[in-house]
């Protein structure tokens, strides 16, 4: 009879806590808090994030993304909430990481392809560079010539020299492409 009534107790515990287990898809918003922090601090990092179209979010304070996607919430918080730890930020906070109130949130993105280290879809940050954008895809390997970097923006493109210190400051845009293309090994191109 124990059994029976502590096995009732397993089952209505977790059907209340059911919608808190969806899985975090990649692209999806959630929403994240911390307790145990001071008050600006809290603020610094309650909030919506979204996930990128890889799994990953970037939390403040620590510099790496975070793999995420397909976690559970309460996997998620305990992941981030080591990551703090095992960066010696926040050793007594505690996380917390919702779904549902956060659908609404959108990652923007770039592409970064050709000759890169990363190619792919790489989260967009307001007033990123072209230079900074070919850093997320991991920088142009031994056979990329950044000397002519194509940045296509809609139905337009334009080349760019991302060793003069003009070009590599221009500003990108979400859903726009970089194309890091291979040397020249013709000399003079």
């Amino acid at each position: 009879m124990k059994h029976f009534v502590f096995s009732l107790i397993l089952l209505c515990a977790s059907l209340l806590i059911l919608p808190s287990y969806a899985e975090i898809v990649a692209g999806r918003g959630i929403q994240i808090s911390i307790q145990g922090v001071p008050a600006e601090e809290k603020a610094r990092i309650d909030g919506l994030y979204a996930v990128s179209p890889g799994g990953t979010i970037l939390m403040p304070l620590l510099n790496k993304e975070l793999s995420i996607g397909g976690m559970t919430p309460t996997q998620a918080a305990a992941k981030i909430q080591n990551a703090y730890k095992d960066a010696e930020i926040y050793s007594t906070a505690t996380f917390q990481v919702l779904t549902s109130a956060a659908d609404s949130v959108r990652q923007d993105v770039i592409t970064v392809s050709g000759f890169v280290r990363a190619p792919g879809p790489k989260p967009f940050t307001p007033g990123m560079t072209l230079f900074q954008a070919v850093a997320a895809g991991g920088g142009a390997t031994e056979f990329g010539d950044m000397r002519k970097v194509m940045l296509m923006r809609g139905n337009n493109s334009k080349i760019y020299n991302l060793n003069d210190m003009k070009d590599k400051m221009v500003v990108v845009q979400p859903n726009d492409t970089i194309d890091v293309p291979e040397k020249s090994w013709i000399p003079g191109r």
